[in-house]
């Protein structure tokens, strides 16, 4: 028992490291003043919510647009190689969803065949955005809608989570802001 109790708080101290550095990137990658500091309230909420292990949904979305931000300014700003900056989104992708497994998918039996789809689809997702000419937080949000809609996906076919049986609401949803986003982002700056 004590020996699960420090692999979770190990794994939670893991996921509040990866939170913090998400919302150190936007003060390392050039973006608006009023954007980093709304980013970093909303990190300092969300590890409030991982160490009192609620609302793993809104934890795992703004953990997912985190990472691929804080990705993709490696690789703009940087210059990693698209090889391992996927490697990393993969381990800390699948670092995310352990951590909340039992808030998102309690009594799951097909846990790791959940996991790695949503893992590699996020993945191949970025991989596909990441040749788009647009700039790193749109790419982020995207990424992010998608993980919305997975998120909507397993709360609907999971009988233990009771969240809301409208699956459509969160596909129409994500159209909306994927539309809006295409429609404002300046391409090819």
């Amino acid at each position: 028992m004590r020996k699960f109790l420090v692999e979770n708080l190990l794994l939670k101290i893991i996921l509040i490291f990866i939170i913090l550095w998400g919302a150190a990137s936007f003060f390392i990658f050039p973006t608006i003043v009023f954007f980093q500091w709304i980013f970093v309230s909303i990190s300092i909420l969300v590890v409030y919510f991982i160490l009192s292990e609620k609302l793993a949904y809104f934890v795992l979305v703004f953990s997912v647009f985190s990472t691929s931000y804080f990705s993709y300014g490696l690789r703009s700003i940087f210059g990693f190689p698209l090889w391992i900056v996927l490697i990393s989104i993969l381990v800390m992708l699948f670092i995310f969803f352990w951590v909340l497994k039992k808030q998102l998918i309690p009594e799951c039996e097909n846990f790791l065949l959940v996991s790695m789809f949503f893992v590699i689809a996020i993945s191949e997702i970025y991989l596909a955005l990441s040749f788009w000419l647009i700039n790193p937080l749109t790419k982020s949000l995207i990424i992010g809608i998608f993980s919305y809609i997975f998120v909507g996906y397993v709360s609907n076919i999971f009988p233990e989570n009771k969240l809301d049986k409208k699956f459509f609401l969160y596909i129409y949803t994500a159209i909306v802001v994927i539309i809006l986003l295409l429609l404002t982002v300046s391409w090819g700056r």
